[in-house]
């Protein structure tokens, strides 16, 4: 995936903490992706195609002040879809926002686990850094 590749497709890319906990993020045509995550199309889509296809797991809570400002509910409803759809699946769900960063937008009450994961799903998976934590609300840096 080269630069021109990230910023004309809004992806989503997913990721495990060193604690275990799982986290989606929307790039929303951003080119903060981790290298490894670059590297490879089809892996990308093994990954995407794993975690779209999950049952729904856990109740979810919204993390309403990283959220953007609506013009309506109908607007906020759409907005949220797939963040909550994420986070149902027991994932840490996360929105790239322009000069921010990614900011967590919502969050799983019982989170999907690395260890629950099948082999061919691990070892292909990003894992971020220990110092980057599920909790954290904004995340500037993921390399």
């Amino acid at each position: 995936m080269d630069e021109e590749f990230l910023e004309s497709n809004d992806l989503d890319w997913f990721s495990s903490y060193e604690d275990g906990s799982i986290a989606h993020f929307a790039t929303g045509g951003c080119c903060l992706v981790p290298e490894k995550i670059r590297e490879s199309i089809d892996n990308y889509e093994v990954i995407y195609d794993y975690f779209y296809s999950l049952n729904v797991l856990s109740e979810i809570e919204i993390i309403e002040e990283n959220l953007p400002q609506f013009s309506d509910e109908t607007q906020r409803t759409r907005y949220l879809r797939s963040f909550i759809e994420m986070s149902s699946k027991g994932i840490f769900s996360y929105d790239y926002r322009i000069g921010e960063g990614y900011k967590l937008i919502s969050k799983p009450k019982n989170g999907l686990k690395y260890g629950m994961l099948p082999d061919f799903v691990k070892q292909i998976l990003y894992i971020f850094p220990c110092d980057i934590l599920p909790e954290a609300k904004l995340i500037t840096s993921i390399i």
